[in-house]
């Protein structure tokens, strides 16, 4: 018998890399378990682009994810990209298929070096099915959790116009699922 939380993904810590008012995502370190497995946790030297990945979990409310490390960015990202969701291969990716009221999470790969090749760690066998509901709960309050760093933090100076569009639309979006997935 597995114990209470068969999934579970926080932030541990959250910060900006340089200053608030410049950078446009924010970083730290996450907790991911499934099962006993810890796939990643404080302390063991990895640093997530939490805003980032908290948008990407977030479109996995609605929408089914097929774990495809060669051609998505992932689900937790590194966040070493100089724009918003286009980053390096560093990720940590899960298959999430929706049946009725469930979700079943499987096919988890953390990929931990620029080279998918070597630095690729796969958990075969680990799945998991668990309500959409506490699915949908882990995930909005990871998202709502990142969100408040943003909401106490200095207005962003962004000088390019392309970043500011892209950082626009990036929030537009976040807030769009996170406001949609909290009224269910």
């Amino acid at each position: 018998m597995k114990g209470p939380n068969p999934f579970t993904v926080k932030i541990e810590n959250q910060g900006w890399l340089c200053n608030d008012d410049q950078d446009l995502c924010s970083h730290g370190e996450i907790f991911l378990s499934v099962h006993d497995t810890i796939i990643t946790q404080s302390s063991v030297n990895e640093e997530w682009g939490i805003s980032e990945s908290a948008l990407s979990m977030l479109r996995t409310l609605e929408n089914d994810y097929c774990c495809d490390p060669e051609h998505e960015e992932g689900l937790i990202l590194h966040g070493c990209g100089a724009i918003l969701m286009m980053g390096c291969p560093i990720s940590i990716h899960w298959s999430v298929k929706h049946l009725d009221d469930h979700v079943i999470l499987s096919d988890f790969v953390k990929i931990t070096t620029t080279n998918p090749d070597t630095g690729s760690i796969f958990y075969p066998g680990l799945k998991v099915k668990i309500s959409n509901i506490e699915y949908k709960n882990q995930i909005v309050s990871f998202a709502l959790q990142a969100k408040e760093l943003f909401d106490h933090s200095k207005e962003k100076r962004i000088s390019d116009d392309y970043d500011k569009e892209l950082y626009e639309e990036f929030w537009t979006e976040y807030n769009l699922l996170l406001n949609r997935n909290m009224n269910l």
